[in-house]
């Protein structure tokens, strides 16, 4: 039987992808307890997971801060998408949100989150 000599570099690559969007998981949970009106309910799953990552030491490998980027990129694409067809219809100055503005502040920062991770998975650190 053969081993081969990257198997255990990969799981770990694994369980920091598994760490990285379940961070994001967090992030947007976050953003989303503080977009809606109901916010609380978005907090308590956000701190369970918050308690269930800190448990795993695979899923603490530095992918914290970069998950939490991208995840709260992903609920402002959310209330992009949930605008966007009523956008050609709206009148200036009725409050409806702009998709455009949301959804680009929204793909940046799920953008910048992921790259950050996966130059920081590159590197190895």
């Amino acid at each position: 039987m053969t081993v081969q000599p990257h198997a255990g570099r990969r799981s770990s690559y694994l369980a920091g992808c598994a760490g990285f969007w379940l961070w994001a998981l967090v992030g947007a949970g976050v953003v989303l307890a503080l977009i809606s009106f109901v916010g609380w309910l978005f907090l308590i799953p956000a701190a369970v997971c918050v308690v269930l990552l800190r448990r795993r030491s695979a899923w603490m490998n530095g992918a914290a801060p970069f998950g939490l980027v991208a995840g709260a990129g992903l609920p402002l694409l959310l209330v992009a998408a949930l605008n966007w067809d009523a956008w050609q219809n709206r009148t200036i100055g009725d409050g409806t949100p702009n998709p455009y503005d949301w959804g680009a502040v929204g793909v940046f920062l799920v953008s910048a989150g992921v790259a950050a991770y996966a130059i920081r998975a590159r590197r190895g650190r």
